[in-house]
């Protein structure tokens, strides 16, 4: 029996001039899956039409089972949506972080018939048999780890974001993964929450199946930028470079980005990317490196615990430069006893490496992380129930921001001072990716 699914993607616009960037990996992935297994699946994204469109066009596809994905911050619009995608023989499931850290909280919306946790592969592929045979579906199920990330396919080429690329005026972006795990602690992150997800098991694909991917994308959309989406792209060196190396050689007109770990960069990856850079100067396209730095502060890195120095994140930002590789810097506001003599370190730094895109955020502590835990404890918390972003325009507009005893004023001149600063690159094409959030 081929069994209708639909997969909804309830997110924030990554753009204000474009309503997606990259289209998501996870439903992408999950819908592939499906596919293969024999499913008829269609995928569709808040973020591309209004709520009752998006309605209709599920009503319209009619489809048996439907699977909602995403953050915090939308948990409120997701639940919304699938309280009105109920229906008799319809059967609604959610999944993603926010749902594997308030499972319970999740199934109490009386929203969703199940909720799964942790990685959801496995666990749809189980769900969609259960439904083809009739089965009442348990109200949680515990995702497991996909045996072979390796053998993951390729996303299927879909309706819903097939207009993406082929409106595109400006460049045509595509998320891909290296692989899965991430070894760090950081303590405004939900991924080390070990009482939700499992010790990271750090599950790498090969050179050869990234390419692949690479070249079906750029053969299917004319894909002429790759974001790589994992956490820490650096934490397989010899992978990465692989990658790298073969783009240079085979896809030169391929821009690329990445998340570096500051810990996890070495001259000799500096070396190859500026390699690459070279090949693509005649391409007219860029290799950027974002770095969580997150503070000038070494003391605020400590509390943090992001197990670097601000010596070592001075030391990466000059490798790229002396190699052209362009700099993106994360920098974290509104942290819990930070000072001005914090805010100061902030600055000298920040001077220091004079990064090509520097990218202010201001904190929310998410639910499921150590800093949220620490601010419910101490009374900081303004709303512990309120896990919506806190946009600059927001704080301004209110007068107050999420954490209690945070100097906003001094936070937001700060987020002003490195938003306004003016772009070295004269084309700054990829500055979007770096979202508010």
């Amino acid at each position: 029996m081929r069994m209708r699914v639909a997969l909804v993607y309830v997110g924030q616009p990554e753009s204000e001039l474009r309503p997606v960037m990259s289209p998501p990996i996870g439903p992408q992935l999950l819908g592939s899956l499906l596919l293969e297994h024999g499913a008829d699946v269609e995928l569709f994204d808040s973020r591309l039409q209004p709520a009752d469109r998006l309605l209709a066009a599920i009503d319209d596809f009619d489809p048996r089972l439907v699977g909602f994905s995403y953050l915090s911050p939308n948990a409120d619009e997701a639940v919304t949506l699938a309280h009105a995608v109920r229906g008799p023989g319809r059967v609604v499931i959610a999944g993603g972080v926010h749902a594997s850290i308030h499972t319970e909280a999740t199934v109490a919306t009386g929203a969703f018939d199940c909720v799964v946790r942790r990685e959801g592969e496995s666990a749809v592929l189980d769900l969609y048999d259960r439904v083809v045979a009739g089965e009442a579906l348990p109200p949680i199920v515990e995702g497991t780890a996909w045996p072979d990330v390796d053998a993951l396919p390729p996303y299927a080429d879909f309706d819903c974001y097939r207009g993406v690329y082929a409106s595109s005026d400006a460049y045509r972006p595509v998320y891909l993964q290296l692989g899965r795990g991430c070894p760090m602690q950081c303590t405004f992150c939900e991924l080390p929450n070990r009482s939700v997800f499992e010790p990271p098991r750090r599950r790498f694909r090969t050179v050869e199946r990234v390419m692949a991917e690479l070249h079906e994308y750029v053969r299917r959309w004319g894909v002429d930028f790759v974001t790589i989406a994992d956490p820490i792209a650096t934490l397989n060196l010899p992978l990465l470079m692989g990658v790298v190396r073969r783009m240079d050689a085979e896809l030169p007109h391929v821009g690329l980005m990445f998340n570096g770990h500051v810990n996890r960069f070495s001259p000799a990856l500096a070396e190859c990317l500026g390699e690459a850079q070279a090949g693509r100067d005649r391409e007219g396209q860029r290799i950027t490196v974002w770095f969580g730095f997150e503070s000038g502060s070494q003391r605020l890195l400590e509390f943090m615990r992001k197990r670097t120095t601000v010596a070592d994140g001075v030391a990466v930002a000059e490798l790229c430069r002396q190699h052209d590789v362009q700099v993106g810097a994360n920098l974290l506001l509104g942290v819990p006893t930070e000072t001005d003599e914090d805010y100061a370190a902030h600055h000298a730094f920040m001077d220091t490496i004079a990064p090509t895109f520097p990218n202010p955020n201001i904190l929310n502590p998410l639910p499921g992380t150590e800093m949220y835990d620490y601010c419910a404890a101490r009374g900081l918390l303004r709303d512990p129930d309120d896990y919506s972003i806190w946009r600059d325009t927001d704080i301004a507009a209110r007068g107050e921001g999420p954490v209690l005893g945070i100097d906003y004023e001094r936070v937001l001149a700060t987020y002003r001072r490195y938003r306004e600063q003016p772009e070295p690159d004269p084309e700054p094409r990829y500055r979007s990716w770096a979202s508010d959030d």
